[in-house]
């Protein structure tokens, strides 16, 4: 819904303003008798100004939360969230106050006038106390833990409203009035009346609401309910009550403003410290956090044979309840495997919306490696399948710019491939860490080793090559190549398979592009099907793939890439009740 909210922002602009412009009597008199205001010829203009500007920005800043709210509809997602339309109404709020401000006459004085009542201003003060508190709260809690990085987008909207709200306030208490008749002088007593008021108990929502999302989602579930229901209510009794302004006991001093303002920062900032170092840490990426199957053990002692994602839920739950499931490769049909649930790996590469791929998740050949996206860091992690040690690859990755990992057969080296429209960059690393190289223009990683790897470029006009590049990120051989067919690196990284359409395996050298060996695939393959898939290798030197048999229903292979003789993969399965399969270790009976 991103290109019709983008349409009707446009058309916001130029019809709202003239239609909120047009008041009505009966808007004046609901001001004035909030105001305990007596409208005469005189003062009426005044009031109708404030009214129209006020209505005008309001209501522009509340349509465009909503198109905020319209542009995040997704065809499986429609969420009403008030939050955007609120902020953006607030946002209207300040916008007015500023344009009324400069438009009164500048100076600096005290009105000696209490412009909202005792319980509106504790409102305010309570609220801005509470809300720097959690946003202090979660910027130390990602200081410390590198944690909750969204806290911060919203630490900055306190920010942004617990400064307006209080300069706002301050030139509506002591910017002069005009030398005018008396009803005036009432007409602006009182607008700057109402403006304290939307301005108090309005900053006090936002704020809160601001701070409470700065919180981890589930830390006080309970305190965030209370707040959303109650707090906005009270602060609508409060800023809609009728309440003429009354003179002040006494006037304050010019010092009591900002010890005020840093008696309230300073206390905000401690309870939020306090309260973040009161927390433990949380639990260490480096330890496995497995969860296996009820009835089942925990382990990791076996290779992982495939993982997948299981079915359940909806499309509009299945990112909340999904979590990739690891199998173990079966000792037999006396022995199955176990399985394993890697909860830490993330199980779509968008964090919030449609579902367009699941995350990059990748298995070495030997079945003991894993290279995944961590679902907290949101970086690219190896980790070793039997000890549980986890080595970064990368630093923090937005969802446009997550690779597609390729690792060697043993485990030691990886392949990250980001690509984009034209762009396309693999970085090379070992998974013990130490430094990698990047290479540019690579379209898709065939296979890597300890020589290096073997890839495709991204074709320039109609042609791609077959590239080798070496450990240190040089490419050392170009030579022209079809892209279209599957293909993949023998485990020992010195020659390459390449599967076609018709059914023949060709064992080509990638230094040269030559072909050593051709040989057909002796089984009855369907005339109309799909190209043979490569998918894995077992130890005696067989690839599984999956062909479009036209007698079978089972259609993974074990094939010798010698003589093209196919047998049954008996022992090897993937489960029916999940998707988007990743294969490791290829361990048949």
């Amino acid at each position: 819904m991103l290109s019709i909210a983008l349409v009707l922002a446009p058309i916001a602009l130029a019809v709202v303003p003239p239609l909120m412009d047009q008041v009505e009597p009966k808007h004046v008199e609901r001001f004035a008798l909030r105001q305990g205001l007596a409208l005469t010829p005189s003062n009426g203009d005044r009031v109708l100004t404030y009214i129209r500007v006020t209505r005008r920005w309001r209501s522009l800043g509340l349509v465009f939360g909503l198109l905020v709210v319209l542009a995040g509809f997704t065809a499986e997602s429609i969420v009403l969230r008030p939050l955007p339309v609120f902020l953006g109404w607030f946002a209207g709020v300040l916008v007015a106050e500023v344009r009324l401000a400069r438009a009164r006459p500048s100076g600096r004085g005290d009105l000696g006038l209490r412009l909202v009542p005792p319980a509106v201003a504790l409102l305010w003060a309570a609220g801005a106390v509470a809300a720097g508190t959690l946003a202090c709260y979660g910027m130390v809690r990602y200081l410390r833990f590198g944690t909750d990085a969204a806290a911060l987008p919203w630490a900055a909207g306190v920010a942004t409203v617990v400064t307006a709200v209080p300069v706002l306030l301050r030139g509506l208490r002591t910017r002069p009035l005009t030398d005018e008749p008396a009803d005036r002088v009432a007409a602006e007593i009182a607008a700057r009346s109402r403006s304290a008021h939307v301005l108090a108990a309005g900053g006090a929502v936002a704020a809160l609401w601001c701070g409470f999302r700065s919180m981890p989602p589930d830390t006080l579930a309970a305190s965030i309910l209370l707040v959303s229901l109650v707090v906005p209510f009270v602060a609508l009794v409060m800023g809609t009550h009728s309440w003429r302004p009354v003179p002040r006991a006494h006037r304050e001093h010019r010092w009591a403003a900002p010890a005020t303002a840093v008696a309230t920062v300073t206390a905000a900032v401690a309870l939020g410290v306090v309260l973040a170092w009161s927390v433990p840490a949380p639990r260490s990426p480096d330890a496995v956090t497995w969860s296996a199957p009820e009835g089942r053990e925990e382990t990791s002692s076996r290779p992982i044979a495939h993982a997948a994602l299981p079915e359940c839920g909806t499309r509009l739950t299945f990112r909340r309840c999904a979590a990739w499931e690891l199998f173990s490769v079966d000792e037999g049909p006396d022995d199955p495997g176990t399985s394993v649930m890697a909860l830490q790996a993330a199980t779509f590469a968008g964090r919030h919306g449609p579902l367009p791929r699941p995350a990059p998740f990748a298995l070495s050949g030997d079945g003991f490696h894993a290279v995944y996206l961590h679902a907290r860091t949101r970086r690219m992690v190896h980790q070793d399948l039997r000890t549980g040690v986890r080595h970064d690859l990368t630093g923090p990755l937005a969802d446009a710019e997550l690779p597609v990992p390729v690792l060697s057969h043993d485990g030691r080296h990886a392949a990250l491939t980001t690509s984009g429209p034209g762009t396309g960059t693999t970085r090379l690393v070992s998974t013990g860490g130490g430094r990698g190289v990047e290479v540019p223009g690579i379209a898709r990683v065939l296979g890597v080793g300890s020589r290096g790897f073997t890839a495709v470029t991204l074709p320039e006009g109609d042609k791609a090559e077959l590239v080798t590049v070496g450990p240190d990120g040089a490419v050392r051989t170009r030579v022209p190549f079809d892209p279209a067919p599957a293909a993949g690196l023998f485990p020992d990284g010195r020659r390459l398979l390449v599967l076609t359409e018709n059914g023949e395996a060709a064992t080509v050298d990638p230094a040269t592009g030559k072909t050593v060996r051709k040989v057909k695939i002796r089984v009855e393959l369907s005339e109309f099907g799909d190209a043979p898939e490569l998918l894995g290798w077992d130890a005696h030197g067989r690839f599984l793939t999956r062909l479009d048999l036209d007698d079978a229903d089972d259609e993974l292979r074990l094939v010798d890439p010698a003589t093209g003789k196919a047998s049954e993969a008996e022992g090897i399965s993937l489960n029916e009740s999940h998707r988007f399969p990743v294969l490791g270790k290829v361990d048949p009976w």
